[in-house]
């Protein structure tokens, strides 16, 4: 198994996420190197960011999990990759990540291919997390909160009192919104909450 992150952090995140798994061997992506099943951290689902996996499907038949904020899709450039299972950043949770590299290794030993059509249903999920039907970023409630009280121009202090939470809680809060929605920074999250009318 290895792990192909375009940003370090989001390497070390998942790699220590699939080191959960005793049984996995996990290093870091080599298009050259075989690996079985591949996941991937991805922002964008394009040929461009893409071909790697799909040199590494061609050369050694590897299957590929990826875990992207679902921006942009080529469900045909996917298939070539072999993409089996696509991962919006808020379904990434430990159990999700590890059932779907488990789903992979299964679908690598049985040879079998999965149909355009799973793939298509995947994208549109994305879309749908992602506010394509108008639906807006999914945030919890306290995480939504969090970013009214940043949109009022509340400070952290004030936030941490108005919420009846810790300073260390809400840098959590936080921490959490903007790396599952790939945001910058505070102005960032809250234009974006703001634009796709979650407050």
């Amino acid at each position: 198994m290895s792990v192909l992150a375009s940003e370090p952090l989001r390497e070390m995140g998942i790699t220590a996420m699939l080191k959960r798994l005793p049984e996995l061997s996990v290093r870091r992506f080599s298009p050259n190197v075989h690996s079985d099943v591949v996941v991937a951290d991805l922002s964008r689902l394009v040929l461009p960011t893409l071909r790697p996996l799909q040199e590494a499907a061609r050369a050694h038949g590897s299957v590929a999990v990826i875990v992207t904020d679902g921006r942009e899709a080529d469900p045909a450039a996917m298939f070539k990759a072999g993409v089996v299972t696509v991962l919006h950043m808020v379904e990434a949770t430990q159990a999700n990540l590890l059932s779907a590299v488990q789903n992979a290794a299964a679908i690598d030993r049985l040879g079998m291919a999965v149909p355009r059509n799973d793939l298509t249903d995947q994208i549109r999920r994305l879309e749908r997390i992602n506010g394509g039907d108008g639906a807006g970023p999914v945030l919890s409630e306290r995480e939504a909160t969090v970013l009214r009280h940043l949109a009022a121009g509340l400070e952290s202090n004030e936030i941490v009192k108005e919420m009846n939470v810790s300073e260390r809680t809400l840098k959590y809060i936080l921490w959490c919104v903007m790396s599952r929605l790939s945001l910058r920074n505070r102005v960032h999250a809250v234009a974006t909450a703001i634009r796709a009318g979650v407050i």
